[in-house]
């Protein structure tokens, strides 16, 4: 019989059916609770502790800050700088100005005190090809009633960690050249 199920291109493991299940479907467990805040915190503290991560200590020009808003972008992302923006173009003008590339992830443009647009702006990636590819098509393009200047975002460079790192390797270097 297994040589007849075979000539007829059904195995006899496939023609075997499981019966159907029986009763309701069981949902997964609930994830596992968070671990408890320190003591002490106020409660916008306790919001803010529990959904971002540390700030990120950056550093330029001589000045350490630090900065709480990379929280806000993907991690190990591709960015972009956008310079060059028009003081009316919006957070959605500039997302729609490169929602043809697939693994755009987030933009913004950098405002003021006040609100108002300093004229640049960030775009991020979560694909390399998608970032090089947004730099080549996308600058000297018209957004708004300038044409925008767009190059690879040096945020990277400015984390403390990198500084140091560089300050380190360009102190070894000099002391190789005498």
């Amino acid at each position: 019989s297994n040589d007849a199920a075979a000539a007829g291109g059904v195995s006899a493991i496939a023609s075997h059916q499981l019966p159907p299940a029986v009763g309701p479907a069981v949902p997964p467990p609930p994830p596992p609770p968070l671990p408890p805040l320190p003591p002490g915190l106020p409660p916008n503290m306790q919001a803010q502790q529990s959904t971002s991560q540390k700030p990120v200590k950056r550093m330029a020009a001589g000045k350490m800050w630090l900065d709480p808003t990379l929280d806000e972008w993907p991690e190990n992302d591709f960015r972009i700088f956008c310079g060059n923006l028009d003081k009316g173009v919006t957070d959605q003008q500039l997302n729609d100005h490169y929602k043809k590339y697939a693994s755009l992830a987030k933009s913004k443009i950098v405002v003021d005190a006040n609100g108002i647009s300093k004229g640049y702006g960030f775009v991020s990636f979560l694909q390399p090809l998608d970032c090089a590819k947004a730099i080549r098509e996308t600058d000297q393009t018209w957004l708004g009633s300038r044409p925008i200047r767009v190059k690879r975002s040096d945020w990277k460079d400015r984390n403390m960690n990198q500084v140091l790192k560089k300050n380190k390797k360009q102190s070894k270097q000099r002391k190789r050249m005498g």
